[in-house]
């Protein structure tokens, strides 16, 4: 909804200098304000006790309200001469962020496939084809026929795809036990998005799945995660602490514990933060962390005493019963007592 002035309000009304406004608006307090508002308004000379009476407010506030304008030029003595209203300095002209660049989005290969004549020609004409045909169907263990031709042939023209790297595509898509063509399309796909077009993108790409999937097997067995294998976000954020942050699949699933404990849920977001704050504090193995815990145990105990009450001071930091479980280690041993969760 709009607002505007009611016409009937003019019938009775002062002037404020304009610089008030544009130069002074955000920095002015809410009492600095009033009290120039009354000032105006009456049109005559008033002590800043006389103010302070008026907006029932600390005369010591008003005071220092009355210099805040003297010092912008609004307000001078009862007694003085007319200054020079100082002018604020401009701001600086905003940044415009150049737009970025619009994500590489790769079609899906179009239903309509070459024919056995147009495939034909192309072997006939490109040698590199012909290995292509050959080597894959080396690498697959099966015969590719009409369908498996088109595809390839698709990969190269649609996507861009050299035929090394359609090569090495083939090896990671039968190292992953996968040789269905519409997974080699939809990997196509993918690696198109990604400009992964070389020999090195294609094995860089290789190592950082081999990485994820490794790590994730390993989660998957301290942690009893159900899903065989990791979402795309996961992936992200698996690949983040391992190769990134450097921690083993240990340590992830201390902070998928910790994670539980205090929200009762996954939350990646959640062990992103514990992950990172353990980064920070050199904390890179259980015992590291227990180490900390205790620490911090020793240096809280007085405090930490007094919330816990009479439950013992000398169980297991890892025990269920303990004072201190490695939840409560995760908030509080390493800086995170007001660590908030978030959602997925």
């Amino acid at each position: 909804m709009n607002y505007q002035i009611n016409p009937a309000a003019y019938a009775s009304i002062f002037a404020v200098p304009k610089a008030v406004v544009e130069d002074n608006l955000l920095l002015a307090s809410p009492t600095a304000l009033k009290a120039l508002l009354l000032m105006l308004c009456r049109g005559e000379a008033l002590s800043s006790e006389e103010i302070a009476q008026t907006l029932k407010r600390d005369e010591a506030d008003v005071a220092d309200a009355l210099v805040f304008w003297q010092q912008q030029g609004i307000l001078i003595p009862a007694d003085g001469d007319p200054v020079p209203v100082p002018a604020l300095p401009k701001a600086a002209p905003a940044i415009v962020k150049a737009p970025e660049e619009p994500k590489k989005e790769a079609p899906e290969l179009p239903l309509a496939r070459p024919t056995h004549e147009q495939i034909a020609i192309r072997l006939q004409e490109c040698e590199d084809f012909r290995e292509l045909f050959q080597e894959a169907q080396q690498k697959l263990g099966k015969t590719i026929g009409y369908e498996g031709q088109s595809i390839l042939i698709m990969l190269h023209d649609t996507y861009d795809l050299p035929v090394e790297v359609i090569l090495m595509l083939l090896e990671f898509a039968k190292s992953k036990g996968k040789t269905g063509y519409k997974y080699i399309a939809s990997i196509g796909r993918e690696w198109s998005e990604k400009e992964i077009d070389s020999l090195e993108s294609a094995e860089e790409y290789i190592r950082e799945q081999h990485t994820t999937d490794t790590v994730w097997e390993q989660f998957r067995a301290l942690t009893n995660a159900k899903n065989r294998n990791p979402t795309a976000k996961q992936k992200r954020y698996l690949l983040s602490w391992s190769k990134e942050l450097g921690f083993s699949a240990e340590m992830i699933a201390l902070a998928y514990e910790i994670c539980i404990d205090n929200t009762n849920k996954l939350s990646l977001e959640y062990m992103d933060r514990v992950l990172r704050s353990w980064q920070q504090n050199g904390v890179k193995t259980p015992a590291e962390a227990a180490r900390a815990q205790e620490r911090w145990s020793a240096q809280h105990y007085a405090q930490s005493k007094q919330k816990a009450g009479k439950r013992s001071r000398t169980e297991s930091v890892f025990s269920s019963d303990a004072s201190y479980d490695i939840g409560d280690f995760g908030k509080r041993a390493i800086g995170m007592q007001d660590l908030p969760a978030d959602d997925e």
